[in-house]
C-alpha cells in the first residue's frame, strides 16, 4: 500500500510540474540545477501509438520482469515493476524505496530490441542518495543489457545534480 501512495503522489506532483509549466510559473528554486528542474520545463510527450516489438523473446522479458532498482538503495530488495500490454501499447509502472529513498517510473515503451528497449515516460529520484534531492526526467530514454547481465540499464544515467544514476530493470 505504501508503494502505492508514493506512485499517486510522484505522478500527481508529475502532473502538477507539467501543469506549472504550461501556465508559465517558475520553479520554486531558481538556483536548482537546469537538469533538476527538466520536467517542469518540459512540453508533453506524444502517445506511443503502437510498441514496435522487434525481439519476442525481450518482450516476454519485459512483461515478466523481476523488478527494477536504483543503486542508491542497494540495500533493499528489488522494486516492484508491473509491465501492461493493452492495444498494443506495453507501458510500465513501479517503484523501489526505504529509508533512504525512493524511485518512481512510469510510462510506455516505444520499441523494444533483442538487447534494449526506448521508454517515453517520467523517473522520479527522491532523497537518494542525499535527503531532500529531486531529480524528475521526463522524455525518451534507452535502456540496454550488455553482455551476460540480466537486466537493461538505463543509458541516460548523468543528469541531476552530476551524479550517475543506475536504474535496472531485471528479468
Amino acid at each position: 500500500m505504501q508503494r502505492f501512495v508514493f506512485l499517486t503522489l510522484a505522478l500527481t506532483l508529475s502532473a502538477a510540474s507539467t501543469v506549472m509549466a504550461a501556465v508559465g510559473a517558475a520553479p520554486k528554486d531558481d538556483s536548482a540545477p537546469a537538469a533538476t528542474t527538466a520536467a517542469a520545463n518540459t512540453t508533453a510527450l506524444a502517445p506511443v501509438q503502437k510498441t514496435e516489438i522487434r525481439d519476442q523473446t525481450a518482450y516476454e522479458r519485459l512483461m515478466h520482469n523481476s523488478g527494477v532498482t536504483l543503486q542508491w538503495l542497494w540495500s533493499d530488495d528489488r522494486g516492484h515493476l508491473v509491465a501492461t500490454d493493452k492495444n498494443d501499447v506495453v507501458s510500465i509502472a513501479g517503484t523501489q524505496e526505504n529509508a533512504e529513498g525512493s524511485l518512481a517510473i512510469k510510462g510506455d515503451i516505444v520499441s523494444i530490441d533483442k538487447d534494449r528497449f526506448v521508454f517515453r515516460g517520467t523517473i522520479l529520484i527522491v532523497d537518494a542518495p542525499d535527503q531532500g534531492r529531486r531529480c524528475e526526467r521526463t522524455g525518451d530514454f534507452e535502456f540496454k543489457a550488455t553482455g551476460k547481465r540480466r537486466y537493461w540499464r538505463l543509458q541516460q544515467m548523468q543528469t541531476c545534480d552530476h551524479l550517475t544514476d543506475y536504474v535496472d530493470i531485471y528479468y
